[in-house]
């Protein structure tokens, strides 16, 4: 990680959106360093414990990293890397308890157009931007934010695009809005961002008024280069950034 991008951005930040939490940064790594690893959680009423959830630290400034080992739901080892086959386990979730698909062959139609692939590396880590440090190498940069934040971001995401589709918001886990759609665009020619943190099963894990915005690392960057000549420094972004204070 460039410490002068890291700088930059959180000048930039602060200016266009004073106040505002910073992003977290994720990327796969063979190594944690001095990442905590933190224990498997005991199941809550529930039976799992949501990935919103183990990230709440990282939120506060205090790096985590995770794998199959110690990730609280079977239902995120998809989309975080982990695991490649949709087991009955999690046909049976989503549609007996979370109802959010109909029919197996829903779930099977909804992983078949999933492009996620297995994680390069042993874990997957969490920073919050601001923690970032030389060696560190992002590969996804998400949001936690309320309405005005996001309609800044998905602006910004959209200012250098020649279509109107640079977020997307397609069906899927929060795990999957967070990390597993911003990870399957690192390749593509024209990288999407992600609006989410819609699953019903996430909305308890966030405020009412908080959703997700993620990126792969090189449509973050293009976003961030692009910060000083796009509408944040215009009228009309001014009236909403006094809300922020």
């Amino acid at each position: 990680m460039n410490i002068e991008i890291k700088e930059r951005f959180m000048a930039a930040w602060d200016k266009y959106f004073p106040g505002r939490e910073l992003p977290i940064v994720c990327y796969y790594s063979n190594e944690l360093g001095d990442v905590k690893f933190p224990n498997h959680p005991k199941p809550n009423k529930k039976g799992y414990t949501c990935i919103f959830s183990q990230i709440a630290p990282v939120r506060q400034g205090r790096s985590r990293a995770f794998n199959m080992e110690n990730l609280g739901c079977f239902g995120s080892f998809i989309p975080l890397g982990f695991e490649t086959n949709v087991s009955e386990d999690v046909k049976n979730y989503i549609c007996n308890i979370e109802r959010v698909k109909k029919t197996y062959a829903h779930v099977d139609g909804l992983y078949e157009h999933h492009s996620s692939k297995r994680t390069p590396g042993k874990f997957l880590v969490f920073k919050r931007w601001d923690a970032l440090e030389e060696q560190d190498s992002p590969q996804v940069v998400f949001f936690f934010a309320n309405p005005d934040v996001i309609a800044g971001l998905h602006t910004l995401a959209n200012f250098d695009s020649m279509t109107a589709h640079g977020v997307m918001s397609p069906a899927g886990s929060g795990c999957d809005s967070i990390v597993g759609f911003s990870m399957s665009e690192l390749e593509s020619e024209d990288p999407k961002a992600f609006l989410g943190a819609l699953d019903p099963s996430v909305r308890a894990c966030v405020k009412p008024d908080v959703f997700t915005f993620s990126a792969p690392w090189p449509k973050f960057f293009s976003m961030f280069e692009n910060m000083d000549e796009s509408f944040l420094s215009a009228n009309c972004w001014t009236n909403v950034k006094s809300r922020f204070k």
